[in-house]
């Protein structure tokens, strides 16, 4: 028994080290990289300049402080947002043909006819492209938070070490809702058709989580609950508003309410929702195990 599990294992193993060499040798991860490095040089001349104007607030006191906080807090929360969409890039571009397009081509067919499971397949390439993809995640939020420890270091005064690492641990879990989604219709569609159902409903996610905010802020339930009802639809928006709530330091932060704006969380998600998440990129990764079983190839 355990032979046939260690088998198993190796086996997906193999097909997630041929996935993620693959992922790594195309042109969208390369472009990725470039536009990552391109937006960190350009976020840490933003702070930096930021910097510069906040030390001559510093001595101002007073309300110029508080301005000082919410304008750091801003800044961070802004890095993270587009450290995220970077990520969402990458994988739902990367992911979204990664069924789809080698039924298309025919590549499939040779592997398929072998006796080898359609679960497996399916498998090998989700945990190929999720370790590539947590691994991009870590590598890009370590790269925002360490222009912000150089340039903003005051707005994260009260994160410690134990939620410098929950927040990483969270961003990294981003990309794998986003890739639990493509592979659903990856293995229901065609590549143009599922890319296009797929970015719609990551969009449709990030308005939801901009409805969400605006109505907190303005006390309109009826904002909130249409926040509320997207997350549940696709959590990815939600799953970013507990980064920057854990990174903020939200329950501890006297400035937390003030810095909340569009990149920030006026309420921020539940425990609850992480476990909806978990059960979420189950659900999506059992449902395309189903679909390429019934997939006529």
């Amino acid at each position: 028994m355990f032979k046939v599990i260690g088998k198993k294992v190796a086996f997906l193993l193999k097909i997630a080290r041929l996935t993620f060499m693959e992922v790594s040798r195309k042109k969208i991860f390369m472009v990725t990289i470039v536009l990552s490095l391109i937006f960190l040089l350009l976020y840490g001349v933003t702070l930096e300049r930021a910097a510069e104007d906040m030390a001559r607030m510093k001595d101002m006191g007073g309300q110029q402080m508080v301005i000082q906080q919410v304008i750091g807090s801003q800044l961070l929360g802004l890095g993270l947002y587009f450290a995220s969409m970077l990520l969402a890039l990458l994988s739902l571009m990367a992911s979204v043909g990664s069924v789809a397009s080698e039924v298309e081509s025919g590549l499939l067919h040779a592997i398929v006819s072998k006796p080898i499971k359609r679960s497996d397949i399916v498998l090998g390439k989700y945990f190929g492209y999720g370790l590539m993809l947590c691994s991009y995640a870590l590598v890009l939020f370590s790269g925002v938070m360490a222009i912000n420890y150089l340039y903003n270091a005051n707005v994260l005064s009260l994160l410690t070490k134990p939620l410098l690492v929950y927040g990483a641990l969270l961003f990294a879990l981003q990309p794998l809702i986003l890739l639990g989604v493509a592979m659903v219709f990856s293995t229901l569609t065609r590549t143009l058709t599922a890319g296009i159902i797929s970015f719609t409903l990551y969009g449709l996610g990030m308005v939801g989580g901009f409805f969400e905010q605006i109505g907190g802020m303005i006390s309109k339930s009826s904002l909130v609950t249409i926040g509320i009802f997207t997350s549940l639809v696709i959590p990815s928006d939600a799953l970013f508003r507990k980064v920057v709530s854990v990174i903020n330091g939200n329950q501890d932060n006297p400035f937390s309410a003030l810095a909340a704006g569009p990149f920030g969380s006026t309420v921020p998600p539940s425990n609850a929702m992480l476990f909806y998440t978990g059960i979420y990129v189950l659900g999506c990764l059992l449902l395309s195990i189903y679909n390429f079983k019934k997939r006529d190839l």
